[in-house]
């Protein structure tokens, strides 16, 4: 066992500890009638329904594009696949982000925390993350009986049965770049901004929540887990209104999940 596999369960128990006295610390707040996270006063953003159709037409278009461009099929590798989500992410970043500032109104704000906020930002990703863990731990656990050897998360098995470098580089793209920019974007900016101005928050953040689940079906169970997740990334949106600290958060997030993957090395 090397040093790095001592290591990584010594980082997580600690990450544990830290979780569990970031929930003492909410539920503590909670009964003294305080919301955890410094709230910022929300702007105003002109999300309609036409811009929200263009929005979810410039996901399916996307998606659509790469499989024609790439020649997708069900014979295709699965690096290819990795490839193809990751064009896809950052091409859905590509095209949405002027829908964000052209039809919705978005200022700088909205793209860039401001000096003054920067701080507040990066404190907020890091509170997002250690509340996310625990209770993402715990779903985990709980769903372990119904993995199997086919059904677990498909960026973790390619990781352990191609650990090649060209292997890891384009997942860490994947899970560190594009999936928090085109995901966060979507699901929090667009939609949860959308609903909030309708419905009570937690409604919002709620069906939000389950809608970014539901996406991930297609490597159950680990859809599960991901709604505590996706809970906690909306509520720190909701507080924030900062993209980029969700952005943060959920590449924090996937990056200590991928150091668990690589730490277990590959399979036989």
């Amino acid at each position: 066992m090397t040093s790095f596999d001592n290591l990584i369960p010594l980082l997580m128990t600690l990450a544990g500890f830290i979780s569990a006295a970031v929930w003492a610390r909410a539920v503590r707040d909670f009964t003294l009638s305080r919301m955890p996270l410094e709230q910022c006063e929300p702007r105003p953003v002109r999300w309609d329904h036409w811009t929200i159709l263009a929005a979810l037409g410039i996901w399916v278009f996307a998606d659509t594009a790469v499989v024609s461009l790439l020649g997708l099929d069900s014979e295709s590798s699965p690096l290819t696949r990795i490839q193809a989500s990751t064009y896809s992410g950052l091409g859905k970043c590509a095209l949405l982000i002027p829908l964000w500032v052209y039809a919705a109104g978005a200022n700088l704000r909205d793209l860039l925390p401001l000096p003054g906020q920067w701080v507040g930002d990066l404190k907020a990703a890091l509170w997002g993350l250690f509340a996310s863990l625990l209770p993402v731990w715990v779903v985990s656990l709980l769903i372990e009986p119904l993995r199997t050897a086919n059904n677990g998360h498909p960026l973790i098995r390619m990781l352990q049965e191609h650990p090649s470098v060209q292997t890891v580089a384009w997942i860490t793209l994947a899970v560190l770049v594009a999936a928090p920019l085109c995901e966060e974007l979507l699901f929090r900016v667009i939609l949860q901004g959308w609903l909030q101005d309708r419905v009570p928050p937690a409604t919002a953040i709620v069906s939000v929540a389950i809608a970014f689940a539901a996406i991930h079906a297609n490597s159950w169970p680990d859809p599960l887990p991901l709604i505590p997740l996706s809970l906690i990334l909306g509520y720190v949106y909701y507080r924030r209104r900062s993209y980029l600290t969700n952005v943060l958060m959920h590449a924090l997030f996937n990056g200590v999940n991928l150091l668990l993957a690589l730490s277990q090395g590959p399979t036989s």
